[in-house]
């Protein structure tokens, strides 16, 4: 039996810049959907990315992604430009092997 590789997480700290509040779910959604036309099912299963957490009041959330998929998802995230047909950028401000890391920025 051939064990597989343990993934290498990668956390990356990203502010929401929008005129309107997001929730959760709505900028979960809109994440996974822009992320699945720009890497394809194969690329964003590989990318082993997810919406760790947001907090609407900050703006700030966290995001995971197989770290050889880094420099991709932070050039993804540049590149985003809406959410639900609303202007909207997310920065991406930091990135870190652990969450507790990030939340301590």
């Amino acid at each position: 039996m051939v064990k597989a590789a343990a993934m290498r997480k990668r956390y990356v700290l990203f502010e929401l810049g929008a005129a309107e509040p997001a929730e959760e779910e709505l900028l979960k959604r809109a994440l996974y959907a822009e992320a699945l036309r720009f890497f394809g099912e194969l690329g964003m299963s590989n990318a082993a990315f997810k919406l760790v957490e947001f907090d609407p009041k900050t703006k700030r959330g966290i995001i995971r992604c197989e770290r050889s998929y880094l420099e991709k998802v932070l050039g993804f995230l540049a590149l985003l430009g809406s959410l639900d047909a609303k202007p909207a950028r997310v920065r991406s401000l930091k990135s870190s092997g652990t969450i507790a890391a990030l939340r301590r920025a």
